[in-house]
């Protein structure tokens, strides 16, 4: 602090902040007044792009006598960082370390607004620093609901509990295994989507890229201190309220997500506890009304189909405050075993059980349309155990939920996308997209290879040439029948696959009915 009040006073600034330096009195120069004496302060709110040039004045005028004074400074510094986010960190920092003691007003305005304008990006910056002061950043966040509860875009209301499970496990109807905690759906006609715009703030938002599984991220695997975790807590606590569990408990800190953020938790539900993974969905900025209304059919239509052994479940899920998912439990996804192939009649044996899952869901009206390595989960640490472990299909449906919002890497593997995610030409994403799918997981699963590798634009070449994919390229001794599969499954054109993925599964259980 001293030393950001020294550098103001060399740069022209008074020890106070003030701007005042000998017969110049009122503070600094303004429009009119002669050369040679500007005021910073007024500089930058000016000409916003002279922040960078002009920090240390502005943060030493933070620690001025004169209110005025002070409130100039928290509105440069606001613009500053508003003309260059990368500004954001060094004065998140500045003000973080302002918050000890007493500050004055300002020093809290401007961070609130810094956190509400750039929920994420302050977040991180508040991660980075010493354990002291990021608890003392959060503190403070989270009473002035500058965290979290800020970058929400829908308020609870009473009576609303958005869209969910309603009936516990074991009762009539569940599936063998105790996956689901809860069993039944109901339609949300409460529902409006459109107040999904309406609350909305213009914030960013906290998006990531991750599988979708819990427990195969480092970061969500890193150790909390009990404060952190209780600040975690807080942060989700208008969603942990509105869940039907009796009670949610969250047990890490937040991980990156394909579609948002995620959480490692324990739910219980008459006293019967199960391990999840809690997902709070990035929302876009544009046209948020449409987006909430297909999220809630996506959502929907995903449980409706994970009462199959090999989709995973879907234990409760919301869109208040913000759309928010509680799922099975994962210990890794095979995007975690790059270069890790199967043996032959096991890599056959996944394929047939997730072909399966994909049936299921085809038959209820449901595509997936993203299937890759990431989208397949697996319940243990590990892929290979003396019990062979059985694959979840994941995040089904989502991924045309987010296809006009982000790029295609954000939304599937493009090293396993179909003809069709890369160009219109070759049709809309459907049923025969899983087909393809279905193809380069069996090859990644048998050759621990991906199908193309290279540059964006040399995998769409691969992917959009009449050349597909061959195992036994990769590895001569793989049975013959495989090739046949992998060719036909991985078209370039629809009508040239499988016409379904029932009859893919029957060739594909032919090859090892032959014992190979």
């Amino acid at each position: 602090m001293a030393e950001d009040t020294d550098e103001a006073s060399r740069a022209g600034t008074g020890a106070d902040g003030s701007g005042r330096d000998g017969d110049d009195r009122d503070g600094g120069r303004h429009p009119g007044e002669r050369p040679g004496r500007e005021d910073p302060l007024v500089a930058v709110v000016a000409d916003p792009d002279r922040g960078g040039e002009r920090l240390p004045q502005l943060l030493g005028a933070l620690d001025a006598d004169d209110r005025s004074q002070r409130l100039r400074a928290a509105l440069a510094l606001c613009l500053a960082v508003e003309a260059d986010p990368d500004l954001l960190d060094p004065v998140v920092r500045r003000l973080v370390d302002r918050l000890d003691g007493d500050p004055p007003v300002e020093v809290p305005h401007a961070l609130d607004y810094l956190a509400g304008r750039r929920p994420r990006a302050v977040d991180e910056a508040v991660t980075d620093l010493d354990e002291e002061r990021e608890l003392r950043a959060r503190e403070h966040l989270y009473r002035s609901g500058g965290g979290f509860a800020r970058s929400e875009y829908l308020s609870p209301s009473p009576g609303d509990r958005g869209v969910g499970r309603t009936r516990a496990a074991g009762a009539e109807g569940d599936r063998t295994g105790g996956q689901r905690v809860y069993t039944d759906r109901s339609p949300g006609a409460d529902f409006d989507p459109s107040t999904l715009a309406e609350g909305g703030d213009g914030t960013e938002d906290d998006g990531g890229d991750a599988d979708g599984t819990d427990g195969g991220s480092g970061d969500d695997r890193r150790e909390l201190t009990r404060g952190r975790l209780a600040l975690v807590t807080r942060r989700l606590s208008a969603v942990i309220e509105r869940s039907r569990f009796d009670d949610l408990s969250v047990r890490s800190d937040r991980a990156e997500w394909r579609f948002g953020d995620r959480y490692r938790a324990v739910g219980t539900v008459a006293d019967e506890e199960a391990p999840l993974a809690l997902v709070v969905f990035r929302v876009p900025d544009d046209d948020r009304a449409a987006f909430a209304r297909a999220l809630r059919d996506a959502l929907d239509a995903w449980a409706g189909v994970d009462d199959h052994d090999s989709v995973l479940s879907v234990h409760d899920w919301g869109l208040r405050p913000r759309p928010w998912a509680a799922l099975e439990h994962t210990g890794t996804a095979l995007a975690d075993r790059d270069g890790e192939a199967l043996d032959p009649q096991e890599a056959v044996a996944s394929t047939v059980e997730i072909a399966g899952a994909v049936a299921h869901a085809h038959q209820r009206g449901v595509v997936h349309g993203a299937l890759d390595p990431a989208t397949v989960a697996y319940p243990g640490a590990r892929l290979t155990e003396r019990e062979r472990q059985r694959p979840r299909v994941t995040a089904v449906g989502l991924a045309r939920v987010y296809a006009d919002h982000l790029g295609l890497p954000e939304v599937v593997d493009p090293r396993y996308a179909a003809p069709e995610h890369y160009s219109g030409r070759f049709g809309s994403v459907d049923h025969a997209t899983d087909v393809y799918a279905l193809g380069t997981l069996l090859y990644r699963l048998v050759t621990g290879e991906p199908p193309y590798d290279g540059s964006i634009e040399e995998i769409r070449a691969g992917v959009c040439s009449d050349r597909t994919p061959v195992p036994g390229e990769v590895d001569p001794d793989l049975p013959g029948g495989l090739d046949q599969v992998v060719r036909k499954a991985t078209a370039t054109g629809k009508l040239t696959r499988y016409e379904t993925v029932t009859a893919f599964r029957r060739e594909l259980q032919g090859v090892v009915g032959d014992g190979r």
